[in-house]
């Protein structure tokens, strides 16, 4: 899937955006597969969409540089609960993970200003690891 939609990835400086959709694995593999360096490329992040929320995989792809990626986005859900527009839903997130890899299930979809909330948390997490 990755492959027949490698025109999809975008990347922004040591992070590359997937697909929506894709399997986390898969896009681990692919990179790892056309040889992208782990100098130039730390995280992937893969936004998944289901039925009534949406979820949000990062992986690091660099396992020696970066942040601990759990605690970086628990840190990041501290933030937004400080939020009044937001703290309601951000109180919903699941955050699942470790050092290397970290889920953010149950992202409501709703509109926050105009904006989906998980594209306000994608474009943060983007924003804050590049």
């Amino acid at each position: 899937m990755i492959e027949e939609n490698q025109d999809k990835i975008s990347l922004y400086g040591k992070v590359a955006k997937m697909p929506k959709n894709s399997k986390a694995s898969q896009s681990l593999s692919f990179l790892e597969k056309i040889k992208i360096s782990k100098q130039k490329l730390w995280y992937i992040i893969v936004e998944n969409q289901h039925e009534n929320s949406d979820e949000i995989k990062m992986i690091k792809y660099n396992n020696k540089k970066g942040f601990n990626l759990k605690l970086f986005v628990d840190n990041l859900k501290e933030f937004y609960m400080k939020n009044e527009q937001l703290s309601q839903y951000i109180a919903k997130l699941e955050i699942d993970g470790n050092e290397n890899f970290s889920i953010i299930r149950n992202i409501e979809n709703v509109e926050v200003d105009g904006k989906k909330l998980v594209t306000i948390i994608m474009e943060d997490l983007i924003k804050l690891l590049k």
